[in-house]
């Protein structure tokens, strides 16, 4: 009875504590106010999720039909919805009123999306509300906070990277119910998913964390996450030494046993004793140098949502259950008491389930890292060089600029208003080349310059002589179609900004556009 109690009370807080996490990050990445994910209940035909409740930290279960709202209508027709400020206008927003009434909140935008499995079925629905300016001032009010854009398509663009690592760990905790059917398994699945649920996006902190839930979870003496580089072929992992501070350390990818694991892409099992394993040299080496002695291992491929492989999990020693004197490195060779036991075909089967969620955690940090870097290094790059910088949507619409392309152009709000209106070229047709910029169908048409062109400043009338540049950036998902344009302005004669042009090109080609 207590088992079945602890089955099932364990399984409902790995699922509503995985669901609360991932939940939170979804909104965090997309800048949203709230955030909701609705599960289908397909029995009562019913959207359901778990939010909030008070200031204890308390939550409840709420529900809605499967075919009313918003949300309903997102679950029936398996579409995106995208509702700009002002939602209120919209003639779909009764039940979001209704529910505002009640709770006293204010929706002023939306973007629902539907996440489906593979064979296309719907799992889930993602609502998040309310789209927060940059950067974000907590402590204004709701209303001062709004993004009054909306959420835009790249937002889009950037959920349908995470929807397959939400829609896996799902997945993955039907593989947890299945597994957690012993008292001491369920309490490790419990405290382990947990943890790893409540981490960062930061790489170095989820590494870690995985390493230590991993190791406490199936009673190992060490684990280690080897992360692949591929383009190094090299396995890497971080490991604390003695003062207290992380090393890294990297070896080929084919090396050693989580080399083989990497190579198969297959679990490795070595029981007890590993130095009796004919490719146990490596381990004998340097445990003779370090006065370790590996008796057993678990070596186990973390998949990303992809299934691509992208690390390692390592685990070594097995504990004999049991109470044994502590290993003495003064006995090496001799095999301790304490760690005379072996990993079986049930430490792989939870190891497995507990990589899913590992795999998702530790892409998903890699991901965000990547994301986050490549626009830091980008808006740095753009307001500090002294060309004339503007990237526009492919309407036109100018979605950044610095304050050197603002000075030329001759007005400082300019920001969501047509650069083909206020860029003016003396002798020059503007508007023709920024068509040819968005019809550009290789590598040779997607940059144009035209040099000693005269640029007349829009409420001054100054002519400046400037040379420009525009460059067609291709949409992420597709290389065919056009997503931004990045016009380049610099004075005829500054040989200065004709460097700066030049490194901001190749940045752009290097890192991508991170703006479309």
């Amino acid at each position: 009875m207590m088992d079945t109690m602890l089955d099932r009370e364990g399984f409902d807080s790995i699922f509503n504590e995985m669901l609360r996490s991932i939940t939170f990050k979804t909104g965090e990445i997309l800048q949203a106010d709230r955030t909701t994910i609705f599960l289908l209940d397909e029995a009562k035909n019913e959207l359901w999720s778990i939010v909030a409740k008070g200031e204890e930290g308390d939550s409840e279960e709420i529900r809605v039909p499967a075919d009313k709202g918003i949300a309903g209508y997102v679950a029936q027709t398996k579409k995106t919805v995208n509702i700009p400020y002002d939602l209120y206008d919209d003639t779909r927003s009764n039940t979001a009123k209704q529910w505002d009434t009640k709770t006293g909140y204010r929706t002023y935008t939306m973007l629902a999306l539907p996440l489906l499995n593979e064979q296309g079925d719907l799992v889930a629905v993602v609502q998040l509300l309310n789209k927060l300016k940059q950067p974000l001032f907590l402590d204004a009010p709701l209303a001062d906070k709004i993004d009054i854009k909306g959420f835009s398509p790249e937002d889009e663009k950037l959920f349908a990277q995470f929807a397959r690592s939400i829609q896996m760990i799902l997945k993955s905790s039907r593989l947890f119910y299945k597994a957690a059917q012993k008292q001491r398994i369920a309490s490790a699945l419990i405290n382990a998913t947990q943890s790893l649920g409540k981490s960062s996006l930061d790489l170095e902190e989820t590494l870690n964390k995985v390493m230590n839930q991993a190791q406490e979870l199936m009673s190992a003496d060490r684990s280690t996450v080897w992360m692949l580089d591929e383009e190094q072929d090299e396995l890497w992992t971080k490991i604390t030494v003695a003062d207290g501070t992380l090393k890294e350390i990297r070896i080929p990818k084919g090396a050693g046993f989580a080399g083989q694991v990497v190579t198969t892409k297959q679990p490795l099992i070595i029981p007890f004793d590993l130095y009796d394993h004919p490719d146990s040299e490596t381990a004998k080496k340097t445990d003779s140098q370090t006065g370790y002695r590996t008796c057993s291992l678990l070596g186990m491929p973390v998949f990303n949502a992809d299934n691509q492989l992208i690390a390692v999990t390592q685990l070594v020693n097995k504990k004999k259950q049991g109470n044994f004197p502590p290993y003495n490195p003064a006995d090496w060779p001799k095999p301790p008491d304490c760690w005379k036991a072996s990993f079986d075909r049930r430490d792989q089967d939870l190891m497995e389930a507990f990589n899913i969620q590992a795999g998702v955690a530790l892409q998903n940090a890699k991901l965000f890292s990547k994301v986050k870097q490549q626009q830091l290094e980008q808006r740095d790059l753009v307001f500090n060089v002294s060309s004339g910088v503007i990237f526009t949507n492919k309407t036109g619409q100018i979605i950044l600029a610095n304050d050197h392309a603002k000075d030329f152009i001759g007005l400082k709000d300019i920001e969501e208003k047509s650069l083909r209106d206020l860029l003016h070229i003396k002798e020059g047709n503007f508007a023709e080349w920024f068509d040819l910029a968005l019809a550009a169908k290789n590598e040779k048409e997607r940059r144009q310059d035209y040099s000693a062109q005269t640029l007349v400043s829009h409420n001054t009338q100054a002519e400046h002589s400037v040379n420009l540049c525009i460059i067609s950036c291709p949409d992420a998902s597709d290389v065919n179609q056009i997503s931004t344009i990045l016009v380049i302005i610099n004075d005829s004669g500054d040989e200065k900004q004709k460097q700066d042009q030049q490194k901001l090109v190749r940045s752009v080609s290097r890192v991508g556009n991170p703006y479309g």
